[in-house]
């Protein structure tokens, strides 16, 4: 089961401090060059799934900006490989995978082939209701080996105000639509009941419907190029190569943490301005205010690195209240950036850092 796959995972990482409690990357040492090859042809297939999904079918915000990116996962929800574009959003899907697996979505609604899921909650991994993630599971001979993803950055998704930055929102309930990691396609399909209620709750529902098209062709071409690489290298090798994949992913962070930072403790302060008394829709809002940022990171000599957020302010009346899923997409994309922008990228950058979000 899905579920005890998930806590499986956790438990190997807690124990043994390794991914899956992978401490030898055996596949890489028998044979490096097969291994390189293996890893670029998956990034290059989602690669080639992000740039032909944008023709296929988008939005400008889309297609002229490129706000999109694919991912491949594990059937915990881990990544092993992402494409290029936006990628704050490739461990904000794997935080919706694991919330469909914790709420026990393999036995209601069930977890089939050909199934279609859909999240833009960011209590759910997201960051902000106008990113639109479609989520397919990648089965092998009736075995979920994987989940494909896809994000795009919507125009529009009925919130208080038009556009996609609800700056008059103050509270969850002026979002717009809610979609909560919800099933809305069988068979490769997505069902009409779900496409009429799209379009009736957004500003823009052309756009809505051509990147839910988008979104949905590039998990369906990274779901046939996981098939292919399966034919040729076999499950074994497979099952075997995501695990090592993002444990390589996990020590090239520490590696990169070792060349480039100091072991130690680093605070720093920042304040952010909310002059909203004047400017402000909604009365609650009608208040000027500075809220705390405080950060704090410990650089360990092993390579990993905790990050605390101790005594920021709390959410209140404004728009820049942030979940978890947000926090996340962040640190992991300023990481991925910032630190191992030359090498694999994938959740193993996420494994090397502890985190307090309080």
């Amino acid at each position: 089961r899905l579920d005890e796959m998930l806590k499986e995972s956790e438990d190997l990482i807690n124990e043994t401090g390794f991914y899956h409690g992978v401490e030898m990357l055996s596949l890489k040492k028998e044979n490096p060059f097969h291994y390189e090859r293996s890893y670029a042809a998956l990034r290059g297939a989602l690669v080639s799934a992000r740039e032909t999904a944008l023709h296929v079918a988008a939005s400008p915000i889309v297609k002229e900006i490129g706000e999109l990116c694919f991912a491949l996962y594990t059937p915990e929800g881990d990544s092993i490989v992402v494409s290029t574009g936006i990628l704050v959003h490739v461990h904000t899907m794997s935080e919706a995978i694991k919330f469909m697996i914790r709420e026990g979505y393999e036995d209601d609604p069930g977890i089939n082939p050909g199934d279609i899921f859909l999240n833009n909650d960011p209590d759910c991994g997201n960051v902000h209701t106008t990113d639109v993630q479609t989520i397919i599971p990648i089965f092998w001979r009736n075995e979920l080996i994987g989940w494909a993803g896809g994000v795009t950055h919507q125009i529009d998704t009925g919130g208080i105000t038009p556009g996609h930055d609800l700056v008059a929102a103050i509270q969850r309930f002026d979002d717009g639509v809610y979609y909560t990691c919800r099933k809305i396609g069988s068979n490769d399909k997505i069902w009409k009941d779900h496409m009429i209620n799209a379009r009736r709750s957004v500003r823009t529902p052309l756009y809505w419907e051509l990147d839910e098209k988008c979104r949905l062709a590039g998990c369906l071409m990274i779901r046939d190029a996981v098939n292919d690489f399966i034919e040729r290298e076999g499950i074994n090798y497979y099952k075997r190569f995501m695990r090592e994949a993002i444990e390589e992913g996990r020590r090239i962070l520490q590696k990169r943490v070792k060349e480039r930072l100091i072991p130690g403790r680093y605070r720093a302060a920042a304040f952010f301005d909310l002059p909203l008394k004047d400017e402000a829709w909604q009365p609650r809002a009608k208040l000027n205010k500075i809220t705390n940022e405080p950060i704090e990171i410990i650089v360990k000599e092993d390579g990993t690195l905790s990050l605390s957020f101790e005594g920021s302010s709390g959410p209140g009346p404004n728009p820049m209240n942030c979940g978890k899923g947000a926090m996340e997409g962040g640190q992991w994309v300023l990481l991925t950036q910032i630190l191992i922008y030359g090498d694999k990228v994938n959740d193993g950058a996420y494994f090397a850092v502890e985190k307090n979000y309080p």
